[in-house]
């Protein structure tokens, strides 16, 4: 799981939090890029002459080379672009199947490399993304507890399956969650899995609730209707909750 994985580092805390998160995840022999983005036009918007922001991405670039000293097939790379179609490039070219990302307002000074591309990268990504957080007691974060949305579609099956994965993988318990308070949910899919809860509020605020005492909750990035159930969600999910987020592309959204 996580063979391939392409980590948006933008020069923030929150940006090096995902990107050590992305190393958690990331499988024993997997490949891992931090990719850092130059992009001449949004340094100028936020007041910063060319040579101070290449100065500032490249002081990022050892920060985050550093960070990954030690850890083979991992690699940091700055390229001048506008951000989204470099992250999309670099998920294509490596046909990475997870997207890392930190969370943090717009506004900051580290816009010039990212600023905030959370949100089109869960609809465009063609992979599972992460949405990191510090963990709550400000230490290492580690996968301690998770929870994750099940609607009884294939989607929510697969972010299961991958729950259950990183469960056994770090010897965390996983809380299955179905959601009564949304649209119709398979009643029957949710009833075969092993020890899940029914939970009569909206999917986006028992998850949040859920966040408070988990380290990672985890949806699939499509479910019922189309757009659909948890599909819908993950993006407010990944907004408010206190904790990482991971949503899962997969087999099922029928991306590559």
């Amino acid at each position: 799981m996580f063979e391939r994985i392409v980590c948006g580092v933008d020069g923030s805390p929150a940006g090096f939090e995902a990107l050590r998160q992305a190393t958690t995840l990331r499988a024993p022999e997997g490949e891992l890029l931090a990719l850092l983005v130059y992009d001449i036009g949004l340094a100028a918007q936020a007041g910063f002459e060319t040579a101070h922001a290449l100065r500032r991405l490249e002081e990022a670039r050892a920060t985050a080379a550093a960070q990954l000293d030690g850890v083979r097939f991992a690699t940091a790379e700055i390229v001048r672009a506008r951000p989204v179609p470099a992250l999309l490039g670099a998920l294509k070219r490596r046909q990475a199947d997870l997207l890392a990302v930190g969370t943090h307002g717009v506004g900051r000074p580290a816009a010039i490399m990212f600023g905030s591309v959370a949100s089109e990268m869960l609809h465009r990504a063609p992979c599972s993304a992460l949405f990191a957080r510090k963990a709550a007691d400000g230490g290492p974060w580690v996968p301690r507890a998770i929870t994750v949305g099940i609607d009884g579609s294939d989607c929510s099956l697969e972010a299961l399956e991958v729950a259950r994965t990183l469960g056994e993988r770090f010897n965390a318990p996983v809380r299955p969650v179905a959601c009564t308070g949304g649209k119709p949910v398979d009643v029957d899919g949710p009833s075969r899995v092993e020890g899940f809860e029914w939970d009569e509020r909206h999917p986006v605020d028992a998850l949040v609730a859920a966040a408070e005492t988990s380290d990672l909750v985890i949806v699939g990035s499509r479910g019922l209707h189309g757009v659909a159930s948890l599909g819908s969600v993950s993006e407010r999910v990944a907004h408010r909750a206190a904790c990482s987020v991971l949503t899962i592309r997969g087999r099922a959204t029928g991306s590559a």
